[in-house]
Formats: C-alpha cells, structure tokens, sequence
C-alpha cells in the first residue's frame, strides 16, 4: 500500500521494466492469495512477513535468481527451436518444392531445356543446400548450453572464410592488419568463430548491388580485446533491422523479418561473450564490427 503503487499494481510495473530481474514479492501475513497471484503474474516467489526470517530470506532469493536464469535459458532455446521450425517446415519446404516444380518442367520439355530454368533451378537448389546448414547450426547452437571460450588463432579464421567466400562467389574482399607483429592472433571464442565470419560476409555480399561486391576486413587491436570491421559497398543495413539486433524479445520473433544470418551471428557471439556493432559506411553500404575478448600470451600458456 505505498502512494505511488498499490498491492499487485507493483509487482506489474516492476516486472514490466525490469522483465529479465528476478522478483520475491513480500506479501502481508494474511495476503497468500496476493502472493499466488504475484506468482502467476511473473514474480518468481514470495514471502510473508509473519513467517520471515534471514535464512529464508536468503534461501528464496538464491532460489528465484536461479530459476530465473533457468527461465530465461528455456525461453530462448524455445525461440531458436521455433527459427529452426520456420527453416525447416517454411524456407526449406518451398525451396524443395520448387526444385520439384522446375524437374518436372524440364522433364515434359522434349527439346532443349530452356537455360535459364535450368539456371533458376540451379540456384534454389543451391540456396535450399545454405538453409539446411543454417539450420545445422542452430542446431550446433541449440544443443549446447554453454560453448566453452577456447584459444582461436583470428588470422587463420579469417583467411579460410575469406578464401571460401572467393572460392564461391566473384567478390573483392581483402584484409588489413594493423597488427603488424604477431603472426597469430589469439581471441576467446569458440571453433564456431567461422560461422560468425562466413555469416557476415554473405549478408554483406547479399545485400550489394554490384557485379564484384567489395569487402574490406580491418583488424584492430588493444590489450583487452579485438575489433573486426568488415566495410563494404552494399545497400546500407536499415536501421529497423540493427535496432532487432539490441532487443532480444523482437530479435527472436520468427515474424520481425531479421535476417537469419544476423540472427545466427549475434546469438553465437552471445554465446561465447562477443559483441556486434553496425553503423552507416560513407558513402554507402554498412560497417560491421566484431568485438572479441583477447587471449595473452599467460592464457595461451596455461
């Protein structure tokens, strides 16, 4: 009963602003059905106050912060299974059934097939085979609740990615090192790091508009962490879609229209502590940056 908030008014207010923060309602000594019902509205427990002593205090709130962080980690499985979900029974099905359209087309033409059926069927075939390794990677990231951070030599990452891009694809991409001492570059990450990098490139090169996109990857270095930027010439990332990126609860709605490949980015960076930043390029296109923590010569050792 305060002036600015009454009985289960509090309890909405608090869990609106703060959704993520574990809350213990304490309730009056003849108020259990209030704290049922803060229960059932988001509170993670309550107490009553003719019932309260220290060590309840402290068992219940090790509890609520526990099961809240347990919460969280089922809400967001839940909301990559349901991406997976969307691969597999939408972008996969319709890519499949239009493989399946253009054959049968092909088959009922007695004289030469027309090149750019061929072609169309070619390249859906092509982009079915992509969606199907992305789906394997929410997968990879969905069955592990936690990547162990491990030594990765960024230079050696960057390079296999950069050569399988141009490999694929007709594209400029080149790389500066303003490290210029080390022949290794050691990050904490994961041996996912890859896919962060052969994600990145491919939604830049998607999003260009010219016959050989260009891709600049600049390394930057300082003794606590590494900045990856990666410029390129493309149609700037809309500012709804960076906003997704900040805003978990709308990033990971099948329906925001986020691209996958960020999608799958940010969750793996979030998985072994990394971070991304996206800003305008001048004059055009986008500028990308990986944050990662830096391993010292004392960790690589140990």
């Amino acid at each position: 009963m305060l002036p600015d908030s009454r009985g289960i008014e509090t309890v909405d207010r608090v869990i609106e602003y703060a959704p993520d923060v574990p809350v213990v309602v304490l309730t009056g000594q003849n108020e259990t059905e209030v704290g049922v019902d803060a229960v059932q509205r988001g509170a993670q427990e309550y107490l009553s106050k003719g019932s309260v002593t220290g060590e309840a205090i402290l068992r219940t709130l090790r509890y609520a912060i526990e099961r809240s962080r347990n919460q969280r980690k089922l809400v967001d499985r839940n909301h990559r299974l349901a991406l997976l979900n969307q691969i597999v029974r939408e972008d996969i099905r319709a890519d499949l059934s239009m493989i399946v359209g253009l054959g049968d087309q092909l088959k009922s033409d007695g004289s030469d097939a027309d090149k750019r059926t061929r072609e169309s069927l070619l390249d859906i075939a092509q982009h079915a085979a992509d969606l199907t390794d992305t789906a394997a990677t929410v997968v990879d990231v969905i069955s592990a609740d936690d990547l162990d951070r491990e030594p990765c030599d960024l230079y050696a990452v960057l390079e296999t990615e950069m050569a399988q891009l141009r490999f694929e694809q007709d594209v400029d991409i080149t790389i500066k090192r303003n490290d210029t001492i080390d022949s290794q570059l050691i990050v904490a990450a994961s041996p996912m790091l890859g896919s962060v990098f052969k994600h990145l490139f491919e939604h830049a090169v998607d999003r260009s508009d010219r016959a050989i996109p260009t891709l600049t990857v600049t390394v930057e270095t300082t003794s606590a962490e590494i900045k990856v930027e990666i410029v390129d010439d493309g149609v700037e990332i809309p500012d709804t879609e960076t906003e997704r990126l900040v805003d978990p609860d709308v990033r990971f709605d099948t329906r925001s229209g986020m691209g996958l490949k960020l999608y799958l980015v940010t969750t793996l960076l979030e998985s072994f502590g990394g971070s991304l930043e996206i800003d305008a390029n001048d004059p055009c296109g986008s500028r990308v940056t990986v944050v990662l923590d830096r391993k010292s010569a004392s960790d690589n050792q140990s």
